[in-house]
């Protein structure tokens, strides 16, 4: 069986050595194809991801920007781009600043001769210093906590999608990564694969060392973009009503608020970690415009109809 792993990069020089020390440590004995996706790097990212090519043979670089310095869209745009380029049986997805473990691919790649998507668990510890990685309760993905289920409007099961891999019957059913969704299009990913009629598989056995934002500005940003890009899935499965929209943002800015002053008070963590949810809650609130242009005809070619009774009935 032919494996392709996606692996997308945009000035990611700092990092993205480790990952492909880790992709060229796979104890997977078949064929391995990576595409390394450059989507308009200005550092050395290419340069070394070239000087791998020894160690992983099957390596390509394809081009995802418009030159040096110039990236064209979000991650999905470079996974687009990926998944065009790819040649295997299976495709997985990795990010240039996380860390696969060695048997990433062992694990995972037999468990899609039985499933069409797999997802591993993630791990919060080795590359994040404990006053920023999330608290064992709160974090997404780990073998304790298993997918997470908590974004709406359809709140169905969904993976980071930093790991993941996927049947070639699996892709071409469901089709290319929505760039209109802009950094939601994982969690827009896997509910399509579950709209299609299939499932997600989480294997806990296989880990990925997962990098979060380690100060407080890069954090902010993160956090609005992602709050920001929650709106365009209301917009494609389930638009509330504005007036409910703005309540909705009013009371998580309230509520956010108060999170980040009691967890200041607790002493627990530091600044740049108990920011995060208000950082989304203002990322939320910038999408208020965005849903009234959606509600006044805008936005008509990205929404999907869902049955909610056949989701529930499910």
């Amino acid at each position: 069986m032919k494996v392709s792993v996606i692996l997308p990069c945009y000035n990611g020089a700092s990092t993205v050595g480790e990952q492909l020390d880790a992709l060229a440590r796979q104890t997977y004995k078949g064929e391995l194809e990576v595409v390394f996706v450059n989507n308009g790097s200005s550092d050395n990212s290419v340069e070394i991801a070239e000087s791998y090519s020894d160690r992983l043979p099957g390596l390509r670089v394809v081009n995802a920007g418009a030159g040096p310095g110039k990236p064209i869209g979000h991650v999905s745009h470079s996974y687009t781009v990926g998944f065009g380029a790819v040649t295997g049986d299976v495709i997985f997805l990795c990010e240039s600043d996380d860390i696969v473990e060695d048997n990433w691919l062992e694990i995972l790649v037999p468990e899609l001769e039985h499933h069409d998507f797999v997802a591993p668990s993630i791990d919060y510890v080795m590359l994040n210093d404990e006053d920023i990685r999330p608290l064992p309760e709160n974090a997404d993905q780990t073998p304790e906590n298993g997918l997470p289920s908590q974004v709406g409007p359809l709140f169905l099961t969904y993976a980071n999608c930093c790991a993941i891999g996927m049947t070639r019957a699996c892709f071409e059913k469901v089709g290319m990564p929505s760039t209109a969704v802009h950094t939601a299009w994982d969690v827009d990913y896997c509910w399509r694969v579950q709209l299609a009629g299939m499932k997600l598989h989480f294997v806990p056995e296989a880990v990925v060392h997962y990098r979060v934002r380690n100060n407080a500005r890069a954090r902010i940003n993160q956090a609005k973009t992602w709050g920001e890009s929650h709106t365009y899935l209301l917009i494609r499965y389930g638009m509330p009503s504005m007036a409910r929209y703005v309540a909705y943002c009013g009371w998580r800015l309230f509520r956010t608020t108060i999170y980040l002053g009691m967890g200041m008070a607790s002493g627990k963590k530091n600044y740049a970690y108990w920011v995060w949810p208000l950082a989304f809650a203002i990322g939320q609130t910038k999408g208020i415009p965005i849903l009234a242009r959606a509600k006044m005809g805008a936005f008509k070619d990205m929404r999907i109809k869902v049955d909610r009774k056949s989701l529930l009935a499910g």
